[in-house]
C-alpha cells in the first residue's frame, strides 16, 4: 500500500463540517446545572453563532505540513503542540520557520495569521520563494472566520506583485 504516512488536512470542508462548528459542547443536562449567569453567556454565544455562521476555516500548519511545490516543514518553533491520531506530537509552525525541499533548498514562512495570533502559520501561508502551505497532518487546531468578521491587515496578507524577502 502506497498511502501517506499520516492523513493530511486542507482548508476545504463540507457544509456539514461548517454546521458542526456551531454545535454546543454541553448537553442539555449539563446546561441545566449551570448558574443563570453562565447560561446567559452561552445563550449569547449561541445567538452570535446563529447570526454569524462560519464562512471559512484555516488549519494551523505544523511539522509535517506540505507545500504545493514539495517542501515539508520539518522543525517548527512554536510552543503550541498537537497530538496526532497516531500519538505523535507536532509543533505549530510560525513565521520564519522553514520548509525543506527534496533537493535541499529551503524557504521561510512569511505570511501567517498575524501578530494577534502569535504569527502562527496556516494552510494557505506563503513562503519566501512564492510557494504555499497546502496541508497539515493535524485536524484539531483551526482558525474559524464567521460572517461579518473583519480580518486584521496582517492575516495572510497578499504577496501578489511583491518581492518577498
Amino acid at each position: 500500500m502506497n498511502g501517506p504516512l499520516h492523513p493530511s488536512y486542507t482548508n476545504e470542508v463540507s457544509p456539514e463540517f461548517f454546521r458542526s462548528l456551531n454545535n454546543s459542547p454541553f448537553t442539555e443536562a449539563q446546561l441545566a446545572q449551570f448558574d443563570e449567569e453562565a447560561r446567559a453567556i452561552i445563550d449569547q454565544q449561541r445567538a452570535y453563532l446563529e447570526a454569524h455562521p462560519p464562512r471559512a476555516i484555516y488549519r494551523f500548519a505544523t511539522e509535517g505540513s506540505q507545500t504545493r511545490d514539495g517542501g515539508v516543514i520539518h522543525h517548527a518553533t512554536s510552543r503550541l503542540e498537537f497530538t496526532l491520531d497516531c500519538g505523535r506530537k507536532v509543533r505549530a509552525a510560525q513565521q520564519g520557520d522553514v520548509a525543506i525541499y527534496a533537493d535541499g533548498r529551503t524557504a521561510q514562512i512569511v505570511t501567517t495569521a498575524g501578530e494577534g495570533n502569535s504569527y502562527l502559520a496556516l494552510v494557505g501561508s506563503r513562503l519566501s520563494n512564492g510557494d504555499e502551505i497546502i496541508n497539515t497532518p493535524q485536524d484539531i487546531g483551526l482558525f474559524v472566520v464567521h460572517e461579518g468578521d473583519s480580518m486584521s491587515d496582517d492575516f495572510l496578507p497578499s504577496t501578489e506583485g511583491e518581492k518577498i524577502p
